[in-house]
């Protein structure tokens, strides 16, 4: 029984880690295409990053939700910054596979269902993911509440239509994530 929860495991973060390493694929490729074609560099990683939004949000609001809390913390504390479309995160590949090498089939606790690709790609689902993954994962104990701080008083939830994630989770990005994404975290509030 044992060897095949092992292997379900192994077999669950090897396809996470080939869509982790396909998404990087992507993003180096569009932004090499990019400069070769005279863009800046800043401005060819933002369009590169851009054009993988929902995808790396919906990894990693995967990854976001069934690695476990210790795991998640390590992640969030290596990986503060994903810029605002996740272009940071997605030059950061080394902590987003350690998170890969911890994630489970289930999820060791109750935070939100994974984001869907529709879902991903619009602003205001993945803003409205992030705040519910934030509220379940700061419930998880101290250690995830000083990691991923709570809003404000009296603030209001971020607008879909800002465009900068907050600093400190993915635009969970992106997940964060999930990052962002973009991986809340970076992920809740855009400036």
């Amino acid at each position: 029984m044992t060897v095949n929860v092992d292997m379900e495991a192994s077999n669950f973060r090897y396809h996470r880690r080939m869509a982790w390493q396909v998404l990087r694929s992507r993003y180096v490729a569009a932004v090499a295409d990019a400069m070769d074609d005279g863009v800046p560099e800043a401005d060819a990683r933002q369009g590169a990053a851009r054009a993988v939004r929902g995808e790396l949000r919906v990894l990693m609001s995967e990854l976001l939700t069934l690695a476990p809390v210790p795991a998640v913390v390590d992640f969030l504390t290596a990986a503060r910054e994903w810029g605002e479309n996740g272009e940071r995160l997605l030059e950061q590949g080394d902590v987003v596979v350690a998170l890969v090498e911890t994630v489970e089939p289930q999820a060791s606790w109750q935070g939100p269902a994974v984001l869907g690709r529709e879902a991903a790609k619009d602003d205001a689902q993945w803003v409205a993911w992030v705040q519910t993954w934030i509220s379940a994962f700061r419930a998880t104990g101290p250690a995830a509440a000083a990691v991923v701080p709570n809003q404000p008083a009296g603030e209001a939830a971020p607008q879909a239509e800002q465009s900068k994630p907050s600093r400190w989770v993915p635009w969970v990005l992106s997940a964060a994530a999930v990052f962002g994404t973009t991986i809340a975290v970076v992920l809740t509030s855009r400036e």
